[in-house]
């Protein structure tokens, strides 16, 4: 039975293991990530796997390091690899056994995670070498998507009062609006990467499985395009209400970027164009309706440097401890135990940098950012060869572009690439573009003049 709904049970997984609940349950989280592992292990062999196994050297390497930051190694070698762990470490410990990492519990939990993303680096190309397969995937990622929205938006709009036993369950913020199990701020580009999906894949629908007369007002209503078109509707009022600034921010540059390419692509206003303008004004409609239109400008253009005065003091610190670990890093989530030693009055404690990149570079150190480099590097020449090779759909380099976006600029405010719900997500659609799909297109029941023009595109 689950080998017949591969792709439901791959992406089903995906989203359990990056929704578990805090990262304090450790034993929990581990568990629910190594079902993902599991799974690839069962349906793929690695006999079938030998090219992408073989060209994934880098990330083993990686993984490896990774590995060494939580080893208990001798003190002389700490002292060798990581002097200011050595340092830390002989403060508070009597021992002649370190690790370069200040928190290997939380090292461990990154250490499955980045196998987790391994596995879907590998799975995904091996489920997706067809359109009917990708339309599958991004179907079912539209639906999850939409089910996040609904109950978030019930959140919203219920009396938080009425829920909050149920939300206490599954977050530990009390947040007014946060979807499942993490804040509003990293919910938002959560919602994002939901509406990349969406946007996109109204645009691979519209081309290849459509069947109605497009110039058809009443036929449009009814139709599949009219239910996606309403679902990304539901995903940009999801995220304008989550009055999450950074996650705000990052989507109207996305729908940018999206009105960008495909005016440039179209030389005209499409369909897409016109979607994306309407969201624009959706979007300052239901600000204005909820908060008050003079709070529209204040809401996007307000936030100044005075205003974010105490992030800004993380942002200086992360990088002073980045230049104090610059070899090897203090190790994946090891920022909160590292600002605890720090800062012993502490009122509050800061269990993240609001700035994903210096946080993964104090983490990671400079032998762990040049091997993230490299893999990058690597992965743009499979992008490269996929695109010669015909391979690539513009839909999914419309997608990996736009999720970079996103992930760069709301990176730089926030920490919602320390989540393990939005890893998974930006690993999965960093990986459509290893899927080698060919733009050939069946023969069905539509006309042949419809196939050779969107044989064209």
């Amino acid at each position: 039975m689950i080998d017949k709904f591969k792709i439901e049970s791959f992406i089903i997984i995906i989203f359990l293991s990056g929704l578990t609940p805090s990262s304090k349950d450790i034993e929990f989280v581990a568990f629910i990530y190594l079902l993902i592992s599991v799974y690839a292990f069962y349906f793929f062999s690695i006999k079938k796997n030998i090219l992408i196994f073989r060209n994934l050297k880098l990330f083993f390497i990686f993984i490896a390091y990774i590995c060494l930051q939580n080893l208990y190694l001798p003190e002389w070698l700490i002292k060798f690899l990581s002097s200011s762990s050595h340092q830390i470490y002989k403060g508070l410990l009597d021992s002649n056994f370190f690790s370069i990492a200040l928190n290997p519990l939380q090292g461990f939990k990154y250490f499955i995670v980045i196998l987790t993303c391994l596995s879907i680096i590998v799975i995904t190309p091996k489920l997706i070498d067809q359109k009917r397969k990708l339309k599958k995937t991004l179907e079912i990622i539209l639906w999850v998507g939409a089910l996040h929205s609904i109950i978030a938006l019930g959140l919203y709009f219920l009396d938080n009062n009425f829920f909050k036993g149920l939300i206490s369950l599954v977050r530990e913020t009390n947040y007014s609006f946060s979807g499942l199990f993490i804040n509003r701020n990293n919910f938002s580009l959560y919602m994002v990467l939901f509406f990349i999906i969406a946007v996109n894949y109204y645009s691979f629908y519209y081309k290849y499985f459509s069947k109605i007369k497009k110039d058809k007002l009443f036929n449009f209503i009814l139709s599949d395009l009219f239910i996606i078109r309403a679902i990304i509707i539901l995903f940009a009022i999801t995220i304008v209400l989550t009055k999450s600034r950074a996650g705000n921010f990052s989507f109207l540059m996305v729908l940018g970027f999206l009105f960008v390419l495909d005016f440039i692509k179209h030389k005209k206003l499409s369909f897409i164009s016109l979607t994306v303008l309407s969201i624009f004004i959706i979007d300052i409609l239901l600000v204005g309706f909820f908060v008050g239109f003079e709070k529209v400008i204040e809401r996007y253009a307000v936030t100044t440097v005075l205003t974010e005065e105490s992030r800004l003091s993380f942002f200086d610190f992360g990088l002073i401890q980045f230049f104090k670990f610059w070899l090897t890093g203090y190790g994946l989530g090891s920022f909160e135990t590292i600002f605890r030693i720090e800062y012993n009055n502490f009122i509050k404690v800061a269990d993240h940098v609001h700035n994903d990149f210096i946080e993964y570079a104090g983490e990671l150190g400079l032998i762990g950012l040049i091997l993230l480099f490299l893999i990058f590097l690597k992965y743009l020449s499979y992008l490269k060869k996929n695109y010669l090779n015909d391979k690539l759909l513009s839909d999914i380099i419309n997608i990996i572009l736009l999720t970079l976006v996103a992930v760069v600029l709301h990176g730089n405010l926030d920490f919602a690439l320390h989540k393990p719900a939005i890893i998974f997500f930006v690993t999965f659609n960093l990986s459509l573009g290893l899927c080698q799909i060919s733009r050939k297109v069946k023969t069905t029941s539509r006309s042949h003049s419809q196939i050779r023009s969107q044989a064209r595109y």
